[in-house]
């Protein structure tokens, strides 16, 4: 995997140990982990490209035919293993200048929609993410058999 020593992503990708609930999916092109659990609801799942680079356009004709596929999984995996009636995609990378995309399952139960619910703050709790992580990591290697 190519890398930028300064990026915080690069440096995630490339480090031995593994972030709070594992590693959800890792392969030659995509890292999937839960979203830090201080600003993200249960399910909350950020996707990290391995090789460095920031914009959609960047991506490699098979970097690009795997984030199709590994989204349709994820959302699946959310939505049964979750209340998630939607699951929202958002990839701004203004932040961080590494490609990542988040998911937020949105429980049909939560009062907004759209992007009042992406603006609202989000909280949950370490072990209720390390839960869904593992739960949504079951799921994905149950759907794989």
């Amino acid at each position: 995997m190519s890398g930028n020593h300064t990026c915080q992503y690069c440096r995630l990708n490339a480090a031995a140990e593994e972030p709070p609930g594992g590693w959800i999916h890792r392969d030659a092109f995509w890292s999937v982990y839960h979203g830090p659990a201080d600003a993200s609801i249960p399910g909350t799942m950020k996707i990290v490209s391995r090789r460095h680079f920031v914009d959609f356009a960047e991506m490699t004709a098979s970097e690009a035919a795997a984030f199709g596929p590994l989204l349709a999984q994820l959302d699946t995996a959310l939505r049964a293993t979750t209340d998630a009636e939607r699951v929202h995609l958002v990839s701004t990378r203004d932040r961080v200048q590494h490609f990542h995309a988040w998911l937020y399952p949105r429980p049909a139960s939560h009062p907004l929609r759209g992007t009042d619910f992406l603006a609202a703050p989000q909280h949950g709790d370490p072990a209720e993410a390390v839960a869904a992580a593992h739960a949504v990591r079951r799921h994905l290697i149950a759907a794989a058999r």
